[in-house]
């Protein structure tokens, strides 16, 4: 029966001496309980990871939580030895199915981490019965076990994305840096500005520094400081999701402006239409619903001068303008900001100072090809991610994540071994 037990756990280097059902009234479920032990010979230090001698038996027993077989919770159960370690003192030895300090198996890390990355909050914490806030905590182990085992993501960086995100009240950020090249997240850390970008840069040796050519970003002063300071001949450029989000946020200003002017002149059916469009004019036209198709339709008349109607002209045609040939695109650019800037709109015109200051920035970002509709992309997968994590107690959890579901780390589900 042990040996059946041994292929069960899938575990080297380990021996089950008993299996046995635990009822207790002090356990909210019956537990499948599997004593086991390491084989002798393979005691190493839980610190250095060096193998030594052992010191003696320990002076208690410890348990680990296991993948479920079936409907039995399982729970693995040993008696932990010391070993005596010349560079760390009498220390606990490691053991081969769990990390140090985890209340869990590696296995099981392994499936809660991959679990996490395709399902939401409640289904991982419901499935396996343990609360969100260790479940992020294992993400935590299993991305810095994965990120140990990887070549180091600051090779052969081309052409790198910075940006950060909110990812809680009160002007909490995370900046994460993307290699454009591979479609992956290599780096991650609180807060944002130039110090925070700095760390970044302070990881890179010389020769990953230089083989550095564009620096994508939005048109944050700090980013340009670093980049000049950093990488001197990396190409600075404008993502064009960032150009986009721009205008979007003047056209909804526009709006806001709109409607707080209806509701001060008690025009109730200007409102109404105003609150009818918020997403509509954000939308790309092909994403519309049926419902926000109708309310675009009236919003030629919304207001008497047509401002809304001719900020979303200008929003389309600066998002459309981003994906032609360079030379259309300076042409056509050229028409935008002189419409944008006589448009009698103040947001726009405010926007139009912008654009004509980063026109240089806006060119090669067309002239590189980084087009808006892969980068908004990846932008929408951090934030949702951020929204997965939701609930996380420490930021480094939260990075962990990001990691595990947009860093290129594979999370290797447990197979049977020979």
């Amino acid at each position: 029966m042990n040996s059946i037990f041994n292929q069960l756990l899938n575990v080297k280097g380990t021996v089950v001496e008993d299996a046995r059902i635990v009822d207790s009234p002090l356990r909210p479920v019956p537990v499948l309980e599997i004593r086991v032990r390491p084989r002798k010979g393979l005691l190493r230090c839980s610190r250095c990871g060096k193998r030594r001698r052992g010191y003696d038996q320990g002076g208690g027993v410890r348990r680990w939580r296991h993948q479920d077989f079936g409907c039995w919770r399982v729970e693995l159960v040993a008696v932990m030895p010391r070993v005596d370690c010349p560079k760390c003192g009498v220390v606990v030895a490691s053991v081969s199915w769990a990390e140090p300090g985890s209340r869990f198996t590696r296995d099981f890390e392994a499936e809660c981490a991959w679990l996490m990355t395709v399902a939401n909050q409640k289904t991982v914490s419901g499935f396996l019965h343990i609360a969100w806030r260790t479940a992020g905590d294992i993400a935590h182990r299993v991305a810095e076990r994965l990120k140990a085992g990887m070549p180091s993501p600051f090779d052969g960086l081309t052409a790198i994305g910075v940006d950060e995100t909110s990812y809680r009240k009160g002007h909490t950020y995370v900046t994460v840096v993307v290699d454009h090249e591979r479609h992956r997240v290599i780096w991650a850390h609180d807060g944002y500005g130039k110090d925070v970008f700095d760390l970044f840069f302070q990881q890179l040796s010389d020769e990953q520094k230089k083989s550095i050519r564009v620096v994508t970003g939005d048109g944050a002063r700090w980013i340009d400081s670093c980049v000049a300071e950093h990488c001197p001949n990396a190409e600075r450029v404008l993502d064009g999701f960032h150009i986009v989000s721009w205008m979007t946020g003047a056209l909804d200003k526009v709006r806001k402006r709109l409607w707080n002017q209806a509701r001060h002149e008690h025009d109730e059916e200007t409102t109404k239409r105003m609150r009818g469009v918020k997403y509509a004019v954000l939308k790309n036209p092909r994403d519309l619903t049926d419902k926000q198709s109708e309310a675009f339709d009236a919003l030629r008349n919304t207001d008497p001068k047509g401002q809304l109607y001719r900020a979303w002209q200008l929003k389309e045609l600066l998002r459309t303008l981003l994906k032609h040939p360079l030379d259309q695109a300076k042409t056509e650019l050229n028409h935008w900001v002189f419409w944008a800037s006589h448009s009698r709109i103040p947001e726009i015109v405010e926007l139009a100072r912008k654009i004509r200051r980063r026109r240089p920035d806006i060119l090669r970002t067309i002239e590189l090809g980084y087009s808006n509709a892969r980068l908004e992309a990846f932008n929408n997968r951090i934030k949702v991610t951020i929204r997965m994590a939701y609930g996380f107690h420490h930021v480094t959890n939260l990075i962990a994540l990001i990691m595990l579901r947009c860093g290129g780390l594979n999370i290797q589900l447990p197979t049977p071994t020979n």
